[in-house]
C-alpha cells in the first residue's frame, strides 16, 4: 500500500476506533504484505490463526459476565472493560493502550494467589517501565499493554515492575487451566472470526457520533441508559452463538460495528428476527439478545 494511502486509512480507521493515527498505522497492511481473508481493508481482522484464535477466547472471557455466565472460571475478563482502553490489533499483536496499564495486566494474567483470575495460559513475557508484553501459550499469540500513545513498550524488560508476581513465560499450563480450555466449545474458523471480531471493536464508534460500542459499560450519546448490572451470557457452539446482556451497547452500534461498511468485518448480514437480530458470517450465525438471560 503506498504511504500516502496507507497514512489516510490510518487516520480514517482512528476516527472509528480512538486510536490515534500513529497508533493505528501499524495495523494498516504495507506495500507486499500478506493480507488474509478476512479482514477489513482497515485491518482490524486480517491476523494470523493464533491471534484470531486468543481474541476469540477474549471474547468468551469479557462477554460471560454475572450470575449466568457460562465462563468456566470464578472471575470473567469483563472487569478489564471498567478502565479506559484503545485497543489496536496488528496482524500478529493486539496492542491495550490504557492509562492503567498495570491494572489491565492483573485481570488478564493469573499469580500463585489468585490463579482464577485471567485467561488460561496467559503469560507475562517481558516486563517494561508501565507496559507488559503477554504471551498465550497454548496459541503462542501476544498482547502488549502499555500506556504509551502510539504502543510502544518503553526502555529494556524491568523483572522488578513485575510487582504482584504475575505469573511469567517460565510458568506451566496448569492443570485448573488445561481443564478450563477443555470446558470451552469447539470453535469453528469462521466462529471465531465473529468472536474475535467482537473484541476488537470493544472500543469503536462512529465518526459522526450515530453509534458508540462504549466499551460495553456507558454510552456517551443522550440516549436512555440501558441499566448498570452489566450481565452478559456468550454461548457458542457448532458455528451458532448467542448473546445476551442488558446494558450497554444499544443492539442497533453493536450491529453497526459489526457490519459498518468501513469497519465492520467484511463478509457480514444482518437482519432483525422475533429472538433478536442476526448476524451472518460464513457459516457462522450470532443472535443478539439485548436483555438479561432468564434460564
Amino acid at each position: 500500500m503506498p504511504s500516502t494511502l496507507r497514512r489516510q486509512s490510518a487516520h480514517l480507521r482512528a476516527s472509528y476506533t480512538r486510536e490515534t493515527p500513529r497508533l493505528a498505522a501499524p495495523g494498516i497492511a504495507r506495500r507486499g504484505h500478506h493480507t488474509p481473508s478476512p479482514g477489513s481493508g482497515l485491518g482490524l481482522d486480517a491476523c494470523t490463526a493464533q491471534q484470531r484464535r486468543l481474541r476469540a477466547l477474549l471474547a468468551l472471557g469479557m462477554f460471560n459476565h454475572g450470575p449466568t455466565s457460562l465462563w468456566p472460571r470464578h472471575v470473567s475478563l469483563a472487569d478489564i472493560t471498567r478502565y479506559t482502553l484503545v485497543l489496536s490489533p496488528r496482524y500478529d499483536d493486539l496492542v491495550i493502550t490504557t492509562r492503567a496499564p498495570y491494572n489491565v495486566t492483573c485481570w488478564l494474567v493469573g499469580r500463585d494467589l489468585h490463579p482464577q483470575i485471567g485467561l488460561p495460559g496467559l503469560r507475562v513475557e517481558s516486563s517494561h517501565n508501565e507496559g507488559w508484553r503477554l504471551r498465550h501459550l497454548p496459541t503462542g499469540a501476544a498482547i502488549t499493554v502499555t500506556d504509551h500513545y502510539d504502543g510502544r513498550l518503553q526502555g529494556p524488560p524491568d523483572e522488578g515492575s513485575n510487582y504482584a508476581g504475575l505469573w511469567t513465560n517460565d510458568t506451566p499450563v496448569t492443570d485448573e487451566e488445561h481443564a478450563t480450555i477443555s470446558a470451552l466449545p469447539h470453535l469453528d474458523t469462521a466462529t471465531e472470526t465473529l468472536l474475535a471480531a467482537l473484541t476488537v471493536r470493544l472500543c469503536t464508534q462512529a465518526p459522526d457520533g450515530s453509534w458508540d460500542i462504549g466499551m460495553w459499560f456507558n454510552d456517551p450519546t443522550d440516549r436512555p441508559d440501558r441499566g448498570h448490572a452489566h450481565h452478559r451470557r456468550l454461548h457458542a457452539e457448532d458455528g451458532q452463538c448467542t448473546l445476551h446482556w442488558d446494558s450497554e451497547p444499544h443492539p442497533e452500534d453493536l450491529l453497526a460495528a459489526l457490519t459498518d461498511p468501513v469497519i465492520g468485518l467484511a463478509g457480514t448480514t444482518s437482519h432483525l428476527t422475533r429472538d433478536g437480530w442476526l448476524v451472518h458470517y460464513g457459516r457462522a450465525c450470532l443472535t443478539a439478545h439485548p436483555v438479561a438471560y432468564k434460564p
